[in-house]
């Protein structure tokens, strides 16, 4: 379906961007409708003139969005008017590279760039994650010791997305807020929610909203993996070092949506449903904090 000759056979629909695009409830709802709307083989022309705000790493969904419903026949493109700094933004992280179906060229720059992964390359995944973010001089100090636990946790939530949900692909996209001091890496796939994870698992979740599904699945020994399989959600080491951070962990599946803000909770039940899940990590830049873990600890008090 690639060139103009068969666009043109397209009915064309006009998608006007909110004014404010956040990482919040409001933005996961604008993106789980976007998904519902437009998994029809039409022609979607995405207006970003009328948008103020934002944030980057949202792209993941779009593109997620994006790269799902081209296989239900959607072309999609873009206005071509918007905000000079909006351009530059999704110019510089491969969004309208994407939306021209043409291949992103990557520059040096300090963008978190838009990515797709499958689990066959799992060292791309690797390098992404260690180039991107434990390599970055704006990341808090760590130790070896306690990059390698941050890098599993995050390689583990990437693996666990793909295995219960079965998704052929992830898709990955992050931002560094330069005045809030804050990066945000935001992970997405279309597929099996949480709750259908977790209502599936035993008769007695059956009931679970999927608020509860997640609530339920980010306690420390709750699982829904046989025991043949191997690896957890990777939540437990994440969490622990971003109360530490005083940073964020955010997850949008199914009508339920969870975060946890410097150590403290909030779950809430969604109007609209997401069919897969996001997964949304924030970094606290301001952390002037060396990172080290307990066993690293106990090796230097004994030499």
């Amino acid at each position: 379906m690639k060139g103009s000759f068969f666009e043109s056979f397209y009915s064309k629909e006009v998608i006007t961007l909110p004014r404010d695009l956040k990482t919040d409830v409001e933005g996961f709802t604008f993106f789980a409708k976007l998904l519902d709307r437009t998994r029809q083989k039409k022609h979607f022309i995405f207006d970003f003139e009328q948008v103020n705000w934002l944030n980057a790493n949202l792209c993941a969904l779009l593109s997620a969005i994006i790269h799902h419903n081209r296989r239900y026949g959607a072309v999609f493109s873009h206005h071509p008017k918007m905000n000079d700094q909006h351009r530059w933004t999704l110019n510089n992280i491969g969004l309208l590279a994407l939306l021209k179906n043409i291949e992103h060229l990557e520059k040096n720059s300090s963008a978190i760039p838009l990515k797709e992964f499958d689990m066959v390359n799992e060292s791309e995944v690797e390098e992404y994650i260690y180039r991107y973010i434990l390599k970055s001089d704006l990341v808090p100090q760590m130790s070896p010791g306690a990059k390698r636990k941050v890098f599993r946790s995050i390689f583990e939530i990437y693996q666990n997305s793909v295995m219960h949900s079965g998704a052929s692909h992830i898709y990955v996209c992050g931002q560094y807020f330069k005045h809030k001091k804050r990066m945000a890496l935001t992970m997405v796939e279309i597929g099996r929610t949480f709750k259908e994870n977790v209502t599936s698992h035993d008769q007695k979740y059956s009931h679970f909203t999927g608020k509860q599904s997640i609530e339920w699945a980010v306690e420390r020994g709750n699982t829904t993996k046989i025991e043949s399989e191997t690896g957890g959600l990777g939540l437990d080491l994440i969490r622990e070092f971003l109360r530490l951070n005083q940073g964020k962990l955010q997850i949008l599946s199914a009508d339920g949506y969870w975060e946890e803000k410097k150590g403290v909770n909030f779950a809430v039940d969604c109007n609209t449903s997401f069919q897969g899940s996001v997964v949304n990590i924030e970094f606290n830049l301001r952390d002037s904090n060396r990172y080290s873990t307990p066993e690293e600890l106990d090796i230097k008090s004994i030499l």
